[in-house]
């Protein structure tokens, strides 16, 4: 029996489309019809034939969405699915538009990553296992190389810093919980009487100093999470 008589061939291990996997099982059942009366030998032709086409377990999932209201909690089936911003899906960790990516089953466990896209991408990941999914977690830093600029670690540490010419500071991004600035002020007066500089104030999102002496501008850095 000739591979012709199967309409699509591909390179075993490979994927294939749904429709075209779905053609040979029709040309299948055609052969069959036309062939009621089939030796075993035919029968395990048609077989091993249909065995090296496709691998149907890997069949093609990637596409864009293009439905409004969906949410990310519903996207269990392995696959690739691209989000623009017009379709911003619930449930996103963050940003209004990005790629997910699914992988695993419920047999097991399904994990979901998630690619966003801006100027500053970050990656996100999460699990579906005992019928509830677990928090987005953040697989990468966040790295803003400006002055003043900061990085985001993955373990929930901030490092922020910069220059400044003015003696009080608002960080780029607030601390959640604790933040522990440190400076170095630029200015020397050898007449001033008095050359005190320090803190007079600070929280999560900016901190202050003073300075008796001469002050020009100052680097500084702060540390927290």
């Amino acid at each position: 029996m000739a591979n012709s008589m199967i309409p699509y061939s591909f390179i075993p291990g490979t994927k294939a489309k749904a429709d075209e996997v779905n053609a040979n099982f029709i040309a299948l059942a055609e052969i069959i019809e036309q062939n009621k009366v089939a030796s075993a030998e035919d029968i395990e032709e048609v077989i091993e034939i249909l065995s090296t086409k496709a691998d149907k377990t890997e069949l093609i999932n990637e596409h864009t969405v293009e439905e409004t209201g969906t949410n990310l909690n519903n996207y269990k089936t392995k696959g690739t699915y691209i989000f623009s911003s017009l379709y911003k899906p619930g449930n996103i960790p963050k940003g209004t538009s990005g790629m997910l990516i699914v992988t695993g089953d419920d047999d097991s466990v399904i994990k979901q990553i998630w690619f966003c896209n801006d100027s500053n991408p970050e990656i996100y990941t999460r699990n579906f296992e005992n019928n509830t999914w677990s928090s987005w977690y953040s697989i990468q830093g966040i790295l803003k190389k400006t002055n003043p600029g900061y990085l985001k670690l993955p373990n929930g540490i901030i490092i922020q810093w910069g220059h400044a010419t003015v003696s009080g500071i608002v960080y780029p991004i607030a601390f959640p919980k604790l933040a522990c600035p440190l400076f170095s002020k630029n200015g020397y007066n050898g007449n001033a009487s008095r050359s005190d500089t320090g803190l007079t104030a600070e929280s999560l999102t900016s901190f202050s100093i003073g300075s008796a002496g001469a002050f020009n501008n100052m680097n500084w850095i702060a540390i927290g999470y």
